[in-house]
């Protein structure tokens, strides 16, 4: 799920479910995509709440693990030129999984990516678009979810193995 709230980037916990899902080979199954929107947005996942509210959903979903995605490092720059006709954009982009067990609501991993950086130079005739739809942000993005996917798809199957053995699994 997006999360936790204060790091959300929108759109970034489908994605590295969609590349997760890829793999048919690995050991347990996914919450619908759906419904862990749906959930996320009627949950308070902000700050210290959030891993004790992803077990929480977790758990009314029958699942034994629930893995929060965010952004924790996103940071965007504008440096405006002494003409004032353009400006310089430069962005900052980590991406990050904590996995949560949903028994004890205890983050029992956390794997980030590399700091990804970009920058773009743009005339300060259009305005600045939001940050979740800044276009070196999106590029940024897109280059770290493939890291961040690879490191769970490595890391789920031991976690489930080691934390889940004797449960229902799964």
């Amino acid at each position: 799920m997006n999360g936790p709230a204060q790091s959300a980037l929108p759109g970034i916990a489908e994605v590295v479910q969609e590349l997760l899902q890829r793999d048919e080979g690995l050991p347990f199954r996914y919450v619908s995509a759906f419904t862990m929107r749906f959930q996320e947005t009627h949950n308070d996942l902000f700050l210290s709440r959030a891993a004790p509210g992803a077990a929480r959903i977790a758990r009314s979903q029958g699942a034994d693990l629930a893995v929060l995605i965010g952004a924790p490092v996103l940071d965007r720059e504008v440096t405006i030129s002494k003409d004032g006709a353009s400006r310089r954009v430069d962005v900052s982009l980590a991406l990050e999984a904590q996995v949560v067990d949903a028994r004890n609501d205890a983050v029992v991993q956390m794997m980030r990516t590399r700091t990804h950086q970009g920058s773009r130079v743009e005339s300060t005739a259009s305005e600045l678009v939001e940050i979740d739809q800044d276009t070196t942000v999106l590029a940024l993005r897109d280059r770290a979810l493939p890291e961040l996917a690879a490191a769970l798809q490595a890391e789920l199957p031991y976690l489930i193995r080691s934390l889940l053995i004797g449960s229902n699994g799964g």
